[in-house]
């Protein structure tokens, strides 16, 4: 038990009853305040154990005479009270003049304390005349009262609600309590004394420890009544905790107890099965036997509470696509101090080279690693000065756009990433005819050591506009191929070599076809020959090689076309019909999927112009002693005839009536033009003129034998036939 001094408190003064009357004034002064009281009265004094609290009591005598005081003032009854006269003794008082009487108290227990003050007098009457003075005693008294406070500590936890005392020096000591989570004691401070006392001070040290509903200080306890504080403990690990809290009270020296505490908690520790076990640390790495691609390693892993509360293991968890977790028990799993559980995990690799994952345990992680072996090709090209890595989300060369006709390469790079040989026998394109083409590969087979690799180079080289795609075959490995082609530039100026103007009908012109400047590339076209005018267009107006189209080539580098493989003139049949011919080329790239033609396309145009008749040839038919027929051949580009004249030329010696003739044809040419069947002909016709002669040949002769030609001449509109002849002879 403590017991701490406190202030002094007033001084109460009380009379008592029945109060002996005494020649004197009566007042008692405590910290300056004077109080006035009867003789027999009662003073109560207050004061902490050990402490002096003093009361002046001042007696003027009010009487005649004198007043003799001979002995100090005794008190009966509690020690803890002394009384005494400071003048020297004996003294004698006058009237109106005064003494003092110092009263202390001195308590050494918080029990009141009581006892009787008593200073004897002796006060000698004037005498009056004859008579002898009149001598009286008296004495002046008090009742005593003393209270002290005394204080008692103790705790009380709010865990099971004991209430334990307190000894000087001792300490508060918490339960074993949860890391994260708090617990709490009531300090109590109980004045058992029979005065009141002051907290001034509360004080709290330990970085765990702090005080909570702290009354307003200083606080002042009445006798009986108790001071309580809130001491709050919350531990941050599993450890102990140590700290002081200190009462400091109006007088007397401070109070320390000390504060003891220890955080609880679940510890799960973690350790790789085998001989001996290896322990691994949240954030460490886990790391699992090199294994072959395709195959699997595994390693037991246990988890250990070594913390010193039960814990809950609720989520073990692995990612990473080589790892998985097996044997373990189902979840949640709640783990006494020293208790354990185990599970499997599993590596097994797909691809070759370090590979990495995570293992969680509630929120305690693991690196997980391993190494798979075998080989594995890794692909990458250079463009300029940026390489690209492929892998499973980008798998795509991608060229710059280039012009058509133009080409552009990049390096394409074949690296072993794995850990073992790996071999390739095949690379190429997967398409053909393709955009994208292979150069400068190693010998295949090749096989490359972990680490190496080699190069060789993709160009492309566009044959249509737009974007183009491929594939790179390498062994079972592809590879997309993207390019994008752009308008090739301007195809040079271009001359159709040929008639210039107006052309002879039935004739074979030559045709040629030249650029102006070489191209880069191969060059494709076609030549169309347009045949127009007002009468129907010759069937056999077209080029030798058949039809009125011709394709032809202009090789890279190269000026002159090539025509269907004929060379570089090609004959063209201006027919036998009056029409307007127009020679139209139309360009491509070789593969004809990018237009080169020039927009207006220059052209080459002559026309067969409309004239007289043209006879090819007269053949004698049906030749008989008086009869035979003419067969007139020949063609009018106007398909029109209108009369044939025919002379006959005589022998020698000979004479007809009439060697001229004129036959009006045109009947005969109208139908015959204006049939279906001649449009096959052009402007081509054939006359058949019968003759039969009437007389008397000379002996040894016939009528025939006279003639010896036949001269004819054709002639429609325009004029009038060359002619030709036929001998009878």
């Amino acid at each position: 038990m403590r017991f701490l001094r406190y202030a002094l408190l007033p001084l109460t003064v009380a009379v008592l009853a029945q109060a002996q009357t005494i020649p004197f004034t009566l007042t008692s002064n405590l910290s300056g305040n004077a109080v006035a009281f009867q003789n027999g009265g009662a003073l109560t004094f207050s004061a902490p154990n050990g402490q002096t609290q003093t009361a002046q009591i001042t007696a003027t005598f009010t009487g005649t005479g004198t007043v003799t005081i001979s002995q100090q003032p005794s008190v009966t009854g509690s020690s803890a009270f002394t009384a005494t006269i400071g003048s020297a003794l004996p003294l004698t008082v006058s009237p109106g003049n005064s003494f003092t009487i110092l009263v202390q108290f001195v308590p050494t227990s918080g029990v009141t304390s009581n006892a009787t003050l008593s200073a004897g007098f002796t006060q000698t009457a004037p005498t009056t005349g004859a008579n002898a003075p009149v001598v009286t005693t008296g004495a002046i008294t008090a009742a005593l009262t003393g209270t002290a406070p005394a204080f008692t500590e103790s705790y009380t936890l709010q865990s099971n609600q004991n209430t334990v005392a307190l000894a000087a020096g001792g300490a508060i000591v918490f339960p074993p309590t949860a890391v994260g989570s708090t617990a709490q004691a009531a300090l109590n401070v109980l004045n058992s004394g029979s005065g009141p006392g002051q907290v001034t001070n509360v004080a709290i040290s330990g970085t765990a420890f702090r005080l909570s509903n702290v009354p307003l200080i200083p606080a002042t306890v009445a006798a009986g009544a108790t001071f309580t504080v809130q001491i709050v403990y919350t531990p941050s690990a599993v450890s102990s905790d140590t700290g002081q809290v200190t009462l400091t009270f109006s007088t007397g020296s401070p109070v320390t107890f000390g504060l003891q505490g220890s955080g609880s908690s679940a510890s799960f520790t973690y350790q790789i099965l085998q001989t001996p076990p290896v322990a691994v640390t949240p954030g460490g790495t886990i790391t699992l036997p090199s294994t072959n691609v395709g195959q699997t390693s595994s390693v037991v892993v246990r988890v250990i509470n070594s913390g010193n509360a039960s814990g809950t293991v609720s989520l073990v968890n692995v990612s990473g696509a080589p790892f998985t977790i097996s044997g373990l028990l189902p979840l949640p799993q709640t783990l006494a101090p020293s208790g354990s559980l185990t599970f499997t995990l599993t590596f097994a690799p797909t691809t070759p080279g370090a590979l990495t994952g995570t293992l969680l345990v509630n929120t305690d992680s693991f690196t997980l690693s391993g190494n798979g072996l075998g080989s594995q090709l890794q692909f990458s090209y250079t463009a300029g000065s940026t390489t690209v890595i492929l892998n499973g989300t980008n798998n795509s060369v991608i060229f710059s756009p280039i012009a058509v006709t133009q080409s552009e390469q990049l390096t394409f790079d074949v690296k072993n990433v794995g850990t073992l040989p790996a071999n390739l026998s095949s690379i190429g394109i997967g398409q053909n005819p393709s955009p994208f083409s292979v150069s400068g590969s190693p010998g295949l087979p090749i096989t490359l050591a972990p680490n190496a690799d080699f190069k060789f180079t993709i160009t492309f080289m566009p044959i249509a506009l737009g974007f183009s795609s491929g594939t790179l075959l390498l062994d079972t490995n592809s590879v997309s191929l993207s390019g994008n082609g752009l308008q090739p530039p301007p195809l040079p100026a271009y001359t159709i070599s040929g008639p210039s103007g107006s052309a002879p009908a039935m004739s074979q012109p030559q045709i040629g076809l030249s650029l102006a400047s070489a191209y880069p590339v191969a060059v494709s076209g076609t030549l169309t020959l347009g045949v127009s005018g007002n009468l129907p267009a010759d069937a056999n107006a077209q080029f030798i090689s058949g039809g009125r189209t011709v394709s032809f080539v202009i090789p890279a580098g190269q000026t002159a076309a090539n025509f269907n493989g004929q060379g570089t003139q090609l004959g063209l049949q201006t027919g036998t019909v009056a029409s307007t011919f127009t020679l139209t080329p139309t360009f491509a790239t070789q593969t004809g999927l990018v237009d080169l033609t020039p927009q207006p396309t220059p052209t080459l145009q002559f026309s067969v112009a409309g004239g007289a008749p043209t006879l090819l040839a007269v053949q004698i038919a049906n030749l008989a002693a008086s009869s035979f027929s003419l067969e007139v051949t020949g063609f009018s580009t106007s398909r029109a005839i209108q009369q044939v004249s025919v002379q006959f030329n005589l022998e020698p010696g000979f004479s007809m009536p009439t060697t001229q003739f004129a036959f009006n044809v045109q009947p005969i040419g109208s139908v015959w033009f204006g049939s279906a069947a001649s449009q096959a002909f052009g402007g081509e016709f054939t006359v058949t003129i019968p003759f039969t002669f009437l007389g008397t040949a000379p002996s040894g002769k016939t009528l025939l034998s006279s003639i010896a030609s036949v001269t004819v001449t054709l002639t429609n509109a325009a004029g009038t036939s060359n002619s030709v002849q036929a001998n009878l002879q």
